[in-house]
């Protein structure tokens, strides 16, 4: 079984829109609706996601306070994840929070396919 996809966004439509396209390219893929949500899939789902896809402004639990909890995680400290923000400052957030790249909002179907292919991690052997 392939390594899901974990999409990480408030917007319901925008979430659902970003796993349908990742589905229809292939992926298995898990959804939340906030930071909070996300820490409860990463410690209830079996196998851990290839790529955490992160909005970075949410309510309950926005994306940087789940980057730091998720980072404290020995098992999950190395899942990379991919921050995609409408934020002027997308960049340095991800920077800081030691995201393997950003997107801007809206994102585009394909850079965000060819982001995901060169981001995610390897299937284990």
């Amino acid at each position: 079984m392939s390594r899901p996809l974990l999409v990480v966004d408030d917007d319901t439509d925008l979430r659902e829109a970003l796993e349908e396209v990742l589905r229809d390219a292939g992926y298995t893929v898990l959804g939340a609706g906030n930071g909070l949500q996300a820490l409860e899939v990463l410690r209830t789902e079996s196998i851990l996601p290839a790529l955490v896809l992160l909005d970075m402004m949410m309510p309950v639990m926005d994306g940087a306070t789940f980057g730091r909890q998720m980072r404290e995680v020995d098992a999950w400290r190395d899942i990379p994840v991919l921050v995609f923000s409408a934020s002027a400052n997308a960049r340095q957030v991800a920077e800081e929070m030691g995201a393997c790249s950003y997107l801007r909002k809206p994102v585009d179907v394909e850079t965000l396919l060819k982001a995901v292919a060169a981001h995610k991690a390897p299937e284990a052997a």
